[in-house]
């Protein structure tokens, strides 16, 4: 039910916002010490070493959308207690420019890409919910069945 209500958001949250905002290359900070051991304790993701790689391996966009939002952290309000959905960026991932969206519910985090236009071909897989250790990577049609295409642990 949880993960219904997320994907619902998710996917209509893509087709609102229309805004274009570009991802660019920054430096990202590095977290070490106190600060990382707080980021891990809202989202582990955010300071794991392995897990964009191997969703990267899956996924180049949804790889690419960890690494912006790893590097995006400290501006944005994926941290606070009352972040529940923020638009992501829009890039451009194998060619074909993108949208995102990010998810929390609880411990649950979920990120979705979506055609930037509207002819666009949907990503396969466009779906990606993390846990605490665990991520899975989901190809979701636009009738709304989820498919599992990969997971792992971090």
């Amino acid at each position: 039910m949880m993960t219904q209500r997320l994907l619902a958001v998710l996917f209509s949250s893509l087709g609102l916002f229309p805004a274009a905002v570009l991802a660019q290359k920054q430096n990202c900070p590095e977290f070490s010490g106190a600060v990382k051991t707080r980021i891990a304790k809202r989202a582990r993701w955010l300071v794991s070493e392995s897990l964009q790689q191997q969703v990267a391996q899956k996924s180049k966009p949804l790889g690419q959308l960890i690494t912006f939002e790893e590097c995006h952290v400290l501006v944005s309000r994926v941290l606070s207690d009352d972040f529940t959905t923020v638009e992501g960026p829009y890039f451009v991932a194998d060619g074909a420019p993108l949208k995102s969206v990010v998810v929390r519910n609880r411990s649950t985090w979920m990120m979705a890409v979506a055609p930037a236009e509207a002819n666009g071909k949907m990503p396969d897989p466009n779906l990606l919910e993390i846990t605490e250790h665990d991520w899975t990577l989901f190809y979701r049609d636009g009738r709304g069945k989820k498919t599992a295409v990969a997971s792992g642990q971090f």
